[in-house]
């Protein structure tokens, strides 16, 4: 018997789109079309060195010594089912998530996130559709395989998987290349009116709130008024107004950008209000993108309360976001800000210390545009 491939290995994952409607239409057909999609599988699998670990129904789980081959694989297999003859005129469109890792290798069995993020990635592209990681991308692009290109779809945050992950679209002459955008939890929240999926909360908290109500109830209210009526004009703009108690206001927003951006225009605002007897206060804010689910008009989620201790850990108007928020912008999102890194801070309910990112405009002291390029 063949020894498995150990250490860094290409893992490989496909899926039939809209298999059951496919064979609703063909019924008892549809034995002899997945016999024919498991023989060009095998036979593409087979050509480029690459060893089947598991079938269920259509899917495919497969692994490569090597990150090309692995590729070279998924187009041939895409090419092959392209030209094929399907009964009924019928097309067969296989969408292949490839991702390459340290998994662990047990018997015959692979175990890991790595395993885990490949399958991910299978299962939000569209068929016809090769998608590659970028530990993946990086090596194929390396290697230079010749009549192929990679496109950047971006940083998106996966089903379960914590880290977010660049993703790439192979791109070859011959096969199709314009697809819907993917079907991560980040595409569906960006197409969302209310932000639901992954979701970038951002809290807001003022600085010496108790003192304020000491002054009086006419000018706590109007210093109040003034406040709530700056940052409600802020935030209604591209987010969506959670919660309002006392000082602190909770938005959901679909882009980390519109995030970061509504919060620096926010404490634009507080600076250039009009409050009574000049008395300005101090509005510390904090943000942090995460999977949120949505019952009626509340969110259920840790993230919402991450980025309420987010803020809770920000000092003298600071705006800080968390690493998560900072991996999932790009270097033209920030505009005139930067982002200085303030080290890892531990947050009240979270056993897990948290990286910091404080937002500030250019002309200070940060890593810029690089932070949010990385």
């Amino acid at each position: 018997m063949v020894e498995l491939p150990s250490g860094t290995v290409t893992l490989l994952f496909t899926d039939i789109e809209g298999s059951t409607r496919l064979l609703k239409r063909l019924r008892n057909e549809y034995g002899g079309l997945l016999a024919d999609h498991h023989r060009l599988m095998r036979s593409a699998l087979e050509q480029h060195g690459g060893r089947e670990m598991d079938t269920q129904g259509e899917a495919f789980f497969a692994v490569f010594a090597r990150a090309k081959d692995a590729v070279a694989a998924a187009l041939t297999a895409q090419r092959a089912h392209a030209t094929h003859g399907w009964p009924d005129g019928v097309e067969v469109r296989v969408r292949i998530g490839i991702h390459t890792a340290e998994p662990e290798l047990v018997g015959d069995r692979y175990f890991g996130l790595g395993v885990h993020r490949a399958s991910r990635l299978c299962s939000v592209g569209h068929g016809g559709q090769v998608l590659l990681s970028r530990s993946t991308a990086g090596l194929v692009d390396e290697d230079e395989i010749a009549g192929v290109a990679l496109r950047d779809l971006g940083e998106h945050l996966l089903k379960d998987l914590e880290r977010p992950e660049r993703i790439y679209q192979v791109v070859t002459e011959g096969l199709a290349e314009s697809f819907p955008p993917i079907r991560t939890l980040t595409e569906v929240a960006r197409r969302s009116e209310v932000p639901t999926g992954t979701v970038s909360f951002v809290s807001t908290d003022m600085a010496g709130f108790r003192r304020l109500l000491r002054t009086g109830i006419d000018h706590y209210a109007a210093v109040m008024d003034e406040h709530d009526r700056l940052l409600r004009n802020v935030f209604e703009q591209n987010g969506h107004v959670v919660d309002v108690v006392g000082d602190s206001f909770l938005v959901a927003f679909a882009r980390p950008k519109d995030a970061v951006q509504a919060a620096a225009t926010a404490q634009q605002a507080i600076a250039s209000g009009d409050w009574p007897a000049g008395e300005q206060p101090e509005v510390n804010i904090g943000i942090h993108t995460g999977e949120a689910v949505r019952t009626g008009s509340r969110y259920f989620s840790a993230a919402l309360v991450r980025a309420v201790r987010i803020c809770a850990a920000a000092q003298g108007g600071q705006v800080l976001l968390s690493k998560t928020t900072e991996s999932l912008l790009d270097a033209d999102d920030l505009g005139g800000l930067c982002l200085r890194d303030v080290g890892v801070r531990e947050l009240l309910d979270f056993e897990r210390p948290v990286r910091l990112y404080e937002v500030v405009p250019h002309t200070s002291h940060g890593r810029g545009n690089d932070t949010a390029a990385q």
